[in-house]
């Protein structure tokens, strides 16, 4: 056989078994998500963080607005002619006030996660007592800003109510608080209040007037929520029902005993 013939029979053979075999294709393409879904999911983590930095950017001006309070100017409050330290106070005037405005007062550092998580369940629930800042962020809002309800004041008052609270002691706080609050016709102090409504002092060493009374005290604590609507010479329920309120609270915290709590309710008539 010549070698051409050869040639031709071993290429035909090589061909006829090239076209008997199966044909893979090489190109492999993973299953895998859509680039549509790749992209929308990148899209969110890039709002996402440039929201974050927002944030960021937003709170650092509002720590930096904060710095303006100079808790420092707090002690002006303790030249007023009728400023009683709370350590001159009977144990249960001062708890009168923390047992209604702040009954954690003595376990946080100015924010309360806790009692915030509360008034705000209390709100839902429409059992609103007790508000949600602090005593200390009520200082600092009633002394360096206004009553505007706003996010940029609240983070303001945080950052400065945190600073208070390592500048002065919690005696000092709560004497800042009851000393800088309105109670109704031009009285801005527990002690002006005593004296006008009811012609007693909070002071211990007063030897001049008598003394502030559990329920008396109780009456001044509920009057501040809204001073200008609590009637003490003509109480409406929910007023009475306040004062009660805080009655069972002081009791509950030790800051009176079971009896001091049934004669004041028996002096308010219920």
């Amino acid at each position: 056989m010549k070698r051409s013939d050869r040639y031709k029979q071993t290429h035909k053979k090589s061909q006829t078994h090239t076209v008997n075999e199966p044909q893979y294709n090489t190109y492999f393409q993973p299953v895998t998500k859509s680039q549509k879904t790749k992209r929308g999911k990148g899209l969110f983590f890039k709002l996402l963080i440039l929201l974050l930095v927002i944030v960021g950017i937003f709170i650092g001006a509002m720590y930096a607005l904060s710095s303006r309070a100079d808790v420092d100017d707090l002690q002006n409050i303790e030249d007023k002619d009728t400023f009683v330290s709370v350590s001159n106070m009977p144990d249960y005037t001062k708890g009168a006030f923390i047992a209604m405005e702040d009954e954690r007062y003595y376990k946080h550092h100015g924010f309360d996660i806790k009692g915030t998580s509360r008034a705000i369940f209390s709100t839902l629930s429409d059992r609103n007592v007790q508000g949600g800042s602090t005593i200390t962020q009520q200082v600092v809002k009633n002394y360096f800003y206004d009553n505007e309800q706003s996010i940029t004041r609240k983070l303001k008052e945080l950052f400065v109510a945190h600073r208070v609270e390592k500048a002065y002691s919690k005696d000092e706080i709560l004497s800042f608080y009851v000393n800088n609050i309105f109670f109704g016709s031009d009285n801005y102090s527990v002690e002006a209040a005593a004296n006008y409504y009811f012609g007693v002092t909070t002071d211990k060493n007063n030897q001049n007037l008598p003394q502030i009374s559990v329920l008396q005290s109780a009456i001044l604590a509920s009057k501040i929520n809204a001073p200008s609507v609590y009637n003490i010479n003509d109480m409406s329920n929910n007023f009475i029902n306040r004062v009660k309120i805080d009655l069972e609270k002081m009791k509950q915290q030790g800051y009176i005993s079971n009896d001091q709590y049934k004669n004041a309710l028996l002096e308010l008539g219920v």
